[in-house]
This record gives C-alpha cells, structure tokens and sequence, in this order.
C-alpha cells in the first residue's frame, strides 16, 4: 500500500529536483543573498497563506511563523525585501496540507544548507536565523506527516496539486530577475 508522503514525493520529484538545482549551494555572499531573497519572495506569500487559511483551524498541523528570522537575516546583509508575488491556496483540508507538505519539507534541505553557511560567517545569531530555526527541529515535519496520513485517499489529488503549485511559486521566486547580489 503506497503512503500519501510517497505518492506526494512522486508527484512532485521532477520539480522538486528542479527546485534544488536552481538554489544549489552557497558559494559566497552574493549566492547566499539570492537565497535569502528567494526565500523570502517564496516563503512570504505561501506561509501567510497558510497561517490564513480556513483549515488551520481544524488540522492538528500548525504552520511555523519562520518570516521574522528571514526578515532579520535579510537586514543582516543590508538587503531590502524583494516583492513578492501572491500565493493563492484553496480552503480546503487537502490544499492546505499539500502546501505545507512542501513548506514544511523544506526544513529536511535546510539541515543540509545550514552547515554551509557557516563558512560563510553566518549562524543561527547573525544572517541564518532563519535557516537555523527551520532546520532546528524535526517536530513539525513529523506532525505534519501525521496529518496528511489522516486525508482520505480521494484527496490525494488536490493535495498534490498544492504541493506542485507550492514549487512552481517557489521555482519562480528563485529565477526572478530582481533577485540582485549582495
């Protein structure tokens, strides 16, 4: 029998590998701005769209309220916030936890991209606060998986089609031209 984080992993695998060669690792400063202000033209919109959606109310999940550690970080390296574009989610259980899937997700790739910024003079008190706290716990990952193992095999669709949408923002957001070095 197949687990829904499975059929999402194999939904969403050509974006997401896309996803990663597009942010890749962190070279220097300049790359690691791009970054950050990626992150936040990304994050920004898909977390407030989640900490408003309808089903926040009814999910044992809880979206992590990760923009300030991201807004400080960005102020670190003298950086404006860059324009964001708009997340639009659907009100509906699935939805709302496909997005997450992908969000939430993400913390698993900062446990990786955490360890590089240090070398570049940067930790969880100065300029990767929000890679640090994203990538300091697990447990929101796991609550997460729990909820989605709850969802009724006829929403797997739906909450897949949110996750490839949750990418395809992302995608966009790290490829914007007003992305400028530091």
């Amino acid at each position: 029998m197949i687990e829904i984080r499975s059929f999402l992993r194999e939904e969403t695998s050509k974006l997401h590998r896309e996803l990663d060669a597009i942010v890749g690792g962190f070279s220097n400063r300049a790359a690691y701005a791009r970054f950050l202000q990626g992150s936040y033209r990304h994050r920004a919109p898909v977390e407030a769209a989640l900490l408003n959606a309808t089903a926040v109310g009814a999910s044992s999940w809880q979206p992590r309220r990760l923009m300030p550690e991201l807004e400080a970080d960005l102020a670190d390296l003298a950086l404006p916030l860059p324009a964001a574009e708009a997340f639009h989610l659907s009100n509906d259980m699935a939805a709302f936890l496909g997005a997450a899937y992908v969000l939430e997700g993400s913390a698993l790739g900062a446990r990786v991209l955490v360890k590089g910024v240090g070398v570049l003079g940067f930790g969880p008190e100065y300029g990767a606060r929000y890679l640090s706290a994203q990538a300091g716990s697990l447990d929101s990952w796991r609550t997460l998986l729990v909820a989605l193992e709850g969802l009724d095999r006829q929403a797997w669709d739906a909450a897949a089609q949110a996750s490839r949408a949750v990418f395809v923002h992302a995608i966009q957001a790290f490829t914007s031209e007003e992305l400028s070095p530091a």
